[in-house]
């Protein structure tokens, strides 16, 4: 018999069960679309992409790329060769100033080659020749015959640098052409332990320069060359954070004399400098306590001799300008014009005076003068030298820690004096105020005080009253190397 019943009931299973399917799977698909975007938007997420957003640099960035743009034409490498066979030896850095092809650069870059190659900033290479080097400063002119003008570097005023600009440096540190760093002015008027002559006062910098630099341009903001990279302090041959550039003011007027002459030159007074001391200053009543001491002649017919200067002036302004030190006398005179005549002040034993010193032409031979220094002693001699008094012969001693006696003619030919006149040292006291202030054995006194020494009396009578606070100031004749003799004049405060 038929039964419906059981029929629509198997029926109705069979249509749960499909339904059950079809959501099952429907549910699986929607559940592995919904892992699969969530994967791929993970992935997403871990992709780099670059911006498409407008590049907008901070002013300082926009100044740096624009300088270096418009001064990295101006800039050229310098292969220098320094033998027959054209092995490169070394490179440097060079600026071009003048269309024409002319480069300033280090004279140390320059100065010992055979061939020199310079390559420009759009890699074309030329032979260069040198024009004129300068040792005194460090510097030298080169030049390129270039095809068509050449892009020039504005030269800056240095002397209107703060300590605290900015400055980039572009050169080639080790051969890396077109290199540009950044620093600041770190000081001004630095004079350096590396040899400096008179004529080198330099900017200094923290930017990065390191050798093949040499010659280069530091850079103002405003895009002007403001110094020509030439030295750094390092202990390891390479950046240490302290660098050195001779300022545009010196390197414009070198150029411009070693262009239109091949060399520089410089007026010359004919005088060994030294610093002043508040004991020269007051014996010699100058109140700001600023000159320059003639500590001697180079010889008696320098410019100065023959104009009536003499050891133990004071010098105190050049054409009524005051100068303050060796440094800025050296300087000053030697920015006159050879032939020319400068009016010099000075000051001998508390008056002033004023002479009119026709100049000369420097050498570099004139930039040589010892300082100051001790002849060396033995302990078991403390005339710490050949020559001078027997050991029984009569002697004066001082309160100053030293014996003399009068400089007799037999003593001065011993010591090599011969013609001199005033109280040899016979011997000094180890720690006594002589022996501080460098006095030694053979040493001849001729003026204390102002006042001539010319035998063991005298140097007694001029020292005999001194008491603790008073200045002394001593000149004296040092027998120097071979026939030579040198002036020294020490001062002093009584303790």
């Amino acid at each position: 018999m038929y039964e419906p019943s059981r029929v629509l009931s198997t029926s109705h299973r069979r249509v749960i069960l499909t339904l059950a399917a079809i959501s099952c799977l429907s549910i699986g698909i929607a559940v592995g679309v919904i892992v699969t975007e969530a994967a791929r938007a993970r992935a997403e997420d871990n992709r780099l992409a670059i911006s498409n957003s407008p590049m907008t640099p901070d002013a300082l960035s926009a100044v740096f790329a624009r300088v270096a743009r418009d001064v990295e034409p101006c800039v050229a490498h310098i292969k220098v060769y320094e033998s027959e066979v054209y092995a490169r030896e070394g490179t440097g850095s060079g600026v071009i100033v003048n269309s024409a092809g002319f480069i300033l650069t280090n004279a140390h870059v320059v100065s010992r080659a055979v061939r020199i190659r310079v390559k420009l900033e759009d890699g074309t290479e030329n032979d260069a020749k040198v024009i004129g080097v300068d040792t005194q400063t460090d510097l030298a002119v080169i030049k390129i015959e270039a095809k068509k003008p050449l892009p020039v570097a504005r030269m800056g005023d240095s002397d209107k640098l703060n300590v605290g600009d900015w400055v980039l440096a572009i050169g080639s540190p080790f051969g890396l052409e077109q290199t540009v760093t950044a620093g600041i002015i770190s000081a001004k008027d630095r004079v350096t332990d590396s040899g400096a002559t008179p004529f080198q006062q330099f900017l200094q910098t923290d930017a990065a320069i390191n050798p093949g630099n040499s010659g280069g341009p530091l850079v103002s903001l405003a895009g002007e060359v403001i110094g020509i990279n030439t030295q750094i302090a390092t202990n390891t041959g390479a950046y240490n954070g302290i660098g050195f550039a001779l300022p545009s003011a010196t390197a414009v007027d070198v150029y411009n004399q070693l262009v239109s002459e091949g060399r520089v030159r410089r007026g010359y007074l004919g005088i060994v400098p030294q610093e002043m001391s508040p004991q020269i200053a007051r014996l010699n009543k100058i109140p700001d306590g600023q000159g320059v001491l003639v500590r001697e002649l180079t010889n008696q017919n320098s410019p100065a001799a023959q104009a009536g200067l003499q050891s133990g002036d004071v010098i105190t302004s050049v054409n009524s300008q005051k100068v303050k030190s060796s440094r800025e006398l050296i300087r000053r005179i030697a920015s006159l014009p050879v032939g020319s005549l400068a009016n010099i002040d000075y000051v001998r034993a508390g008056e002033r005076h004023t002479a009119s010193v026709k100049l000369e032409e420097r050498t570099e031979e004139a930039d040589t003068s010892p300082g100051f220094r001790p002849l060396p002693t033995d302990p078991k001699n403390p005339r710490g030298g050949p020559g001078g008094a027997a050991p029984d012969a009569p002697k004066t001693k001082s309160g100053l820690g030293m014996n003399v006696k009068t400089l007799t003619p037999e003593l001065a030919k011993q010591t090599g004096l011969e013609g001199a006149r005033g109280a040899l040292v016979v011997s000094v006291t180890r720690g006594g105020i002589a022996d501080e202030n460098g006095l030694t054995a053979d040493d001849v006194i001729i003026e204390v005080n102002t006042k001539t020494v010319a035998n063991q009396e005298d140097f007694a009578h001029t020292t005999r009253d001194l008491k603790s606070g008073d200045d002394v100031v001593i000149k004296v004749l040092r027998k120097d190397r071979g026939p030579m003799r040198r002036m020294w004049i020490v001062s002093f405060t009584m303790p």
